[in-house]
């Protein structure tokens, strides 16, 4: 995974930034919003198709974002559209931008200030976006009005990560970025090929330059290009169609994900669960205009493994090339997003005060150096040597630590609950508690599902399984390899001395600082396979404790850590192998057996066109093995799911859709040439 350098800018006499890298201008000197928006929303004709566009959500791709002008150009072209004409069919934006070497956000918001009536929307992008990490950054912004797709990272890397269908995603491109000839390196073959792959029939082009090169280059791809008048003194510009659409997939056929074929307004989605996963991914569908009605067993949410005081948030980050580093760095600021979004309207106790992961003993010692080999921002995460420890965390260590300067803590109970009931005042949500479906009900004739509960039967198009550890209640999902484990963690009172603990303090456990509307931090928590049950366990009372002092073994303060009073909550939580979800259809395990077992692993591996897409049961999606994350991982994975189930362009690279894919286990061991049984 390569390391994303910043852009290095100078600034001219115009006040217009100039790239150190490729010696050119981001913008126009002249207006470069009025040429943006004659050169892409004009050439696109991307006004008069939106009056007559019969879907819900419009994409846009660009090579090269960036300072936002041509996003923030189209946002506010969007947002007329929408104010114009109300009752459109067409009601979200959904842009995808590439960028190699992102702005920072100080050169950001000073590029920002050319454009005064862009200011607002301006400001909104401003609030979230991400810092240099490698892969994609989604931005759910104007309340789900608009997606932002940010792919930090060469565009030539980037592009067959997109998963694609064969329809193609993109209804128009915007073609811009620096001069043909100041980078050669992006406007080439390549790229016009990438282009047309990611494309729908008919979608269009529009770029600034009329380079021959790039006209017969794109023709070759399958556009229709024309020459048209350039902006302003330039004499031509091209734009064209796609009408030569090649049908392909780049996804494996073990790891295919199929939407819904019952997502219409007078569809209903149901989701089982009444924790953190539920609550995203209603939220999730809820902003695509999905009805939605959650099925809860608990008279209240988050009672299960959401229902903690505290947990903290931070991500779960390992040595370069980790699969958990390419998922969990952009769920951690995706998380941050839904956080910082949430709060401006839902009341829950929160603190980005920050995460402290100390090197405890040798083996820590050797994992968070191998974390620092990421050359991850210090935005992101920072090593700290011992005395810089201490002054960070408000007490005294004698170990160095890494430093996640955005991380933090929040009460997953309450934003849970607050997301609900929230949703719970929509129209078109509708959450049941008490109610818990104990079977699934497959209709052959329409695809749809029954759900049981008691002697009360409800009938969905599509059912989503969010339930935590509780999903192997439905027979089509016991397959699926995750484990259940007991955590325990302690409520302990505040004292003077522990009152100074200012950021979350991670070692072989952890510890948040005080709640200051309690008096009390939480610390734990223990990992019982062997006892799946609620009840209160005093060995692991006593042990959440025992393991700071052990970790901490020179210091005194750890003493005032004082377990005895019995406070204590406990959780169970579905864990996995690998520390990844199975996110997804559910597939069908003897099929995937018979279909998959008798062929050679070695033309398995070679992914050939001829083997048969994963058997799946239809309309059957999964949100589950979530672990000890879900903080972090959940926000991201339901904004994944949701995209899959509408069929909106995917936010994960696809190796990292591989990874998360409900049949992994059994494909693993396939692809090996290993026999496998259920649970693997």
């Amino acid at each position: 995974m390569s390391v994303i350098r910043n852009a290095q800018l100078d600034w001219n006499e115009s006040g217009t930034p100039i790239s150190n890298q490729f010696d050119d201008v981001y913008f126009s000197n002249a207006n470069g919003l009025e040429e943006s928006r004659y050169v892409f929303i004009q050439q696109n004709h991307l006004t008069t198709r939106w009056d007559t566009f019969k879907k819900s959500r419009f994409v846009i791709a660009e090579t090269g974002f960036g300072t936002g002008l041509n996003f923030l150009a189209v946002w506010h072209a969007f947002k007329q559209f929408r104010q114009q004409t109300p009752d459109a069919a067409l009601t979200q934006l959904h842009f995808i931008s590439f960028e190699k070497y992102p702005v920072n956000i100080d050169d950001l918001i000073k590029a920002h200030h050319a454009w005064p009536e862009l200011a607002d929307l301006a400001k909104e992008l401003q609030q979230h976006y991400p810092i240099a990490v490698p892969e994609c950054h989604r931005l759910v912004l104007a309340d789900g009005m608009i997606t932002l797709d940010l792919w930090f990272g060469d565009i030539h890397d980037s592009l067959p990560k997109i998963a694609q269908n064969e329809e193609g995603l993109v209804d128009a491109w915007f073609l811009d970025g620096f001069a043909p000839s100041k980078n050669q390196d992006m406007w080439n073959d390549a790229l016009f090929s990438g282009m047309a792959k990611l494309t729908k029939s008919q979608g269009t082009c529009a770029t600034f330059t009329a380079a021959g090169f790039v006209r017969r280059g794109l023709i070759d791809a399958g556009f229709d290009m024309k020459k048209v008048k350039g902006f302003g003194t330039k004499r031509e510009m091209i734009a064209g169609t796609l009408t030569q659409k090649i049908a392909q997939t780049n996804i494996a056929p073990w790891f295919q994900r199929v939407p819904s074929s019952h997502i219409s307004t007078e569809d209903n989605i149901a989701i089982i669960g009444g924790g953190i996963a539920s609550a995203t991914l209603a939220l999730a569908l809820h902003r695509r205009g999905v009805n939605v009605t959650l099925y809860c067993e608990d008279n209240t949410p988050a009672l299960g493994a959401s229902g903690n005081r505290q947990g903290a948030l931070y991500p779960l980050i390992a040595e370069p090339e980790a699969p958990l580093n390419r998922f969990f760095a952009p769920a951690f600021l995706f998380a941050r997003q839904l956080v910082k979004q949430a709060s401006q309207q839902l009341e829950f106790d929160h603190d980005f005060c920050g995460v402290t992961q100390l090197a405890w003993n040798d083996k820590a010692k050797s994992k968070l150096d191998k974390m620092l080999l990421n050359q991850y921002p210090e935005r992101l995460l920072q090593s700290l040597n011992a005395e810089e420890t201490s002054e960070t965390l408000g007490l005294e260590v004698d170990v160095d630590s890494i430093y996640y300067p955005l991380g933090g803590w929040l009460c997953p109970q309450q934003l849970t609950q607050a997301l609900i009931y929230e949703l719970d005042r929509q129209p078109n949500f509708d959450a049941r508690f008490e109610t818990k479906i104990k079977s699934l009900v497959f209709n052959t004739e329409d695809e749809s599902w029954n759900l049981t509960s008691g002697d009360q039967s409800f009938h969905h198009g599509c059912v989503v399984v969010a339930n935590g550890h509780q999903f192997s209640r439905f027979e089509q999902l016991q397959p699926i390899a995750a484990t259940s484990v007991k955590g325990q963690v302690s409520h302990i009172p505040t004292t003077d001395t522990l009152a100074k603990l200012n950021t979350v303090l991670c070692y072989d456990g952890y510890m948040t600082p005080q709640n200051t509307n309690n008096g009390h931090h939480c610390i734990g928590a223990s990992y019982d396979r062997s006892h799946i049950d609620h009840e209160f366990d005093p060995d692991a009372q006593l042990s959440n404790g025992e393991r700071l002092k052990n970790c901490i073994p020179n210091q005194r303060w750890p003493n005032d850590v004082d377990t005895s009073g019995n406070q204590s909550r406990q959780g169970i939580r579905s864990v996995t192998r690998d520390h990844l979800p199975f996110v997804g259809n559910v597939c069908q395990f003897e099929p995937v057996v018979q279909g998959y077992a008798e062929l050679d692993p070695q033309i398995l591996r070679k992914r050939s066109d001829l083997m048969p897409d994963v058997p799946i049961y239809p309309n059957l999606f999964c949100m589950v093995g979530l672990g000890a994350r879900g903080l972090c991982s959940a926000p991201l994975l339901a904004e994944t799911l949701a995209s899959q189930i509408v069929g909106d362009p995917l936010p994960l690279p696809i190796e990292v859709l591989e990874k998360i894919h409900p049949a992994r286990m059994w494909v693993r061991k396939m692809l090996k040439g290993r026999p496998i049984n259920e649970k693997s």
